[in-house]
This record gives C-alpha cells, structure tokens and sequence, in this order.
C-alpha cells in the first residue's frame, strides 16, 4: 500500500577471511588497506565464477578501527586497489571499536533492508601491527622546527635542540599507538583493567583457575577444528608479497595449551593482585574478510548461494570501567526486539576479548540475583537463560584466534553461519563487548 515501509530480507552470498596472525608476525607489514585489498580481490573472482558483474555491488561498508594515517577511508581505497570500479562508493565504520565489524554488517543491512541499494560488500581490515608510535608533543615541534629551518644556521640550532629531546627518553616518552587506543579516556583504564575489574567483582566469582581453563578451551577448539577442516569453509590463504611466501593458517593457537603451562603466566595489567594475563585474553592481531550481502529475492533471481540471513541489532550503553559486561544489555534488548528466547538458538559466539569478559556475561545472563546487581539500573531484572558449553564458541574464540579489532565482528558471523551449515540449525546470537562501555548483538539465521 501507499507510504508502507516494507523491510526486505537481507541474505548473505558468502563470506571468508584471511588468516588470522599475531602481531609482529606474517603481516606485520602489510597495511590495513592493503589488506582489505586482498580480500576485495578474492570476492571479485568469485563474482567472476558466479558470471556477477561488479557493477551488482551498489556500495562497500568496511570496518577498520586503527584507521592509517595515509588513507583516512581505508574502505574507499581497498575497494579501489582491490580492483572494484571507482563508481562504488565506499565508507568506513570505526567509532564502534570491537564492535564495528558488526555494525558495519547492520548498516548494509539496513540500507538493503530500506531498498536503499541492492547489494552491499562488507569487508573488514585491521593492521595493528602497523598502529605506530607517536612522538611526545615537544619533541613533535622540534622535528616540526627541523623541518621548516631554511638557512644552514637554523638547521644547525635546530638540529642541536631535537637530538637531546629525542634521546631523552624519560622526559619526552614517546607514546605507543597502541596502549593509546586501547585505553579509555573516560575512564583511563586500558581494556585489560576494565576485564581485572570484571575478574575481581566478588559477586561474579571469578577465579585465576576459572579464566585460565575457559582459555585452554578455546586453544584446544581452535586446534581441533583446524585438525577437522572446519575453517577450510572460512578462511582464505594470503600470498605475501612482502615476504614471498603464503599464508594459510591463524598462526596464535597453542597446541601446547593447558593449565599447567597458562597457570604460570604472570598477570599483566595488575601485576600485584591481578589474575588477566596474556595467556587469557585475545590476542593482537592483523586480519581482513570479507562478506557480500544481497537482497533475498535478487540473490535468489540471479541463482546465487545464501548462506544464510542477517536478522536484527542491538547495542547498549554501560559503564566503561566494566564495558566487558555490556553485551548482557545487547542480548536482552536484541531478544525483545526479535521476541525470541534462549532455547530459539542453537549456537552463541560471544567475542573473547577477556576470558573473564565472556564468563561474567555468561553468568549473569543465568542469574536473576546478578542480572538485577549489575543492571537493575538499566531496567533489567530477570534471567535469560544458560548458554550450553557444546554452544558456546564451540570452535575457539580470540583467546585463541586473535582480535583484530575491525574484523572480529565479520568472523564472528561467519564462523557462525558456516557452523549453522554444519550442523543444520537455525539461529545464532553473536556479541561483543565495545570499548568506552558498549556492547553489540546481532540474530543470524539460516533456512
């Protein structure tokens, strides 16, 4: 009828990733557009095996947090090099930190959902092996001095000024790109203090031995699903031009993984009293991937593969010193949304930012008594429901994989989608917590 929105449903062609890697490790050269690159060139050939033409794709939406310094809209530029034609317009999606690769998914959805566009790529990138160091302001101005001297004899003063503020350390310390963005600036704790406060909260009972075991969990499943072919379905191996050599494995997960080794990492971030260590938390991590969204009945016309269904959003604001915990919020506002419950999902991928992170969700999402302590304030009250284990991340986490920070959300719906193939269920919850105390959830769905 006239002036009636119709919502369209929003499908998933397919979707894939490169291989996770450590910070510092396979690409610790390759910048984060460079990457997106790569996976743009990979979905071209498959548009090229479907007989798609690029110009089906209506828009990119990329995720990307670190955003480099030399491309300011990664997205536009992976788009572009990656050999999509330059009338797709291109936007990136960074505000929502981990939880960006998740929005970005819900704005193209969106936009299709709206009959705003057709089709829609999404792809995420993140290099933070290339998150660079920055120089303390004073320093920054001597170089700037340096830069604009003219005559000999400026160059010479400046030059005599810059080389004692470079080499004094201590008084001018230069500021580490990372710890920056990993700390936040409302409540000036980096994100590993906000998982101690999590970890510490007497009302949760969160254990060193609890976090630790959850840890070896997710590097036993990650382990074992490379062994099954399980991410063959996702992941892509990467040539490397930088070191001539393929990449075709996350190259993060423990094979040695168990509590006698975790047990004797030392805490990080509280080295007194603390209890989250490297071992369980996520990993840093370079990634890309990649998913192409359609509208339902234009995938189906066209004769292309769904993979399945992206359904309903929702985000939730909390406090930052505990934004872990923010995901609870999601969930709850995502299943009223859906008017679903816990029993209408047979798989949970819960990002693993923290060990303790996804133990606090989980048990207050199954406890009346700790739903109304931590967010009777935010209106919430009542239980939810448990999360069986066997559904839980059933194939490893970021504990195990890695997080990079742009791509997490793209991997955490894909692995879910893949893994709803597998066992011929319906409906996944994916979530992640956010820093600056957010949390995000989205509803999958295959048919």
């Amino acid at each position: 009828r006239e002036g009636e929105c119709i919502m369209r449903n929003v499908v998933v062609v397919d979707g894939f990733r490169t291989p996770l890697c450590k910070e510092g490790t396979d690409f610790r050269e390759t910048d984060a557009d460079v990457l997106g690159a790569w996976v743009v060139r990979e979905m071209i050939t498959r548009c090229h095996r479907w007989n798609l033409p690029l110009e089906t794709i209506d828009c990119v939406i990329g995720s990307n947090v670190a955003t480099p310094a030399h491309a300011v809209n990664p997205t536009r530029v992976a788009a572009v090099t990656g050999g999509l034609p330059v009338t797709i317009p291109a936007d990136t999606v960074a505000g929502k930190n981990c939880g960006s690769g998740v929005t970005a998914l819900y704005y193209a959805s969106l936009r299709i959902r709206s009959g705003d566009v057709d089709t829609a790529l999404v792809i995420g990138m993140e290099a933070m092996s290339r998150i660079p160091i920055a120089y303390h302001y004073k320093a920054a101005d001597l170089l700037m001095r340096y830069g604009k001297a003219r005559s000999f004899g400026e160059r010479v003063a400046a030059t005599r000024a810059l080389i004692p503020a470079l080499l004094n350390l201590k008084k001018y310390p230069p500021r580490i790109g990372l710890v920056l963005g990993l700390t936040d600036p409302m409540c000036d704790l980096i994100m590993g203090l906000t998982a101690e406060n999590i970890a510490k909260d007497p009302a949760l009972g969160i254990t060193r031995e609890d976090q630790d075991a959850f840890s070896v969990r997710s590097h036993k499943n990650a382990a074992q699903a490379w062994k099954d072919g399980i991410f063959a379905d996702e992941v892509v191996p990467m040539y490397v031009p930088e070191r001539s050599s393929y990449v075709g494995k996350d190259n993060g997960i423990r094979d040695d993984a168990g509590p006698e080794i975790f047990g004797h990492v030392k805490p990080v971030f509280d080295r007194r009293h603390g209890s989250v260590t490297p071992a369980n938390s996520s990993q840093i991590t370079d990634a890309a991937a990649a998913m192409l969204l359609m509208e339902e009945s234009k995938a189906q016309a066209l004769g292309l593969p769904i993979l399945g269904y992206v359904k309903d959003y929702a985000d939730f604001g909390f406090d930052p010193s505990c934004m872990g915990l923010a995901p609870v919020g999601a969930i709850d506002k995502v299943l009223a949304k859906a008017r679903l419950t816990f029993k209408d999902f047979a798989l949970w991928e819960i990002n693993e930012a923290f060990a303790s992170v996804v133990l606090g969700i989980s048990r207050i999402l199954d406890s009346s008594s700790l739903m109304r302590h931590k967010f009777g304030g935010y209106g919430l009250t009542e239980r939810l429901g448990e999360i069986p284990p066997d559904d839980l991340n059933p194939h490893g986490g970021a504990i195990a994989l890695g997080h990079p920070v742009g791509v997490s959300g793209l991997r955490l719906a894909m692995t879910s989608l893949f893994e709803l193939k597998r066992r011929n269920a319906e409906r996944a919850m994916i979530s992640a917590c956010v820093g600056g105390g957010q949390g995000v959830a989205m509803i999958l769905e295959r048919r």
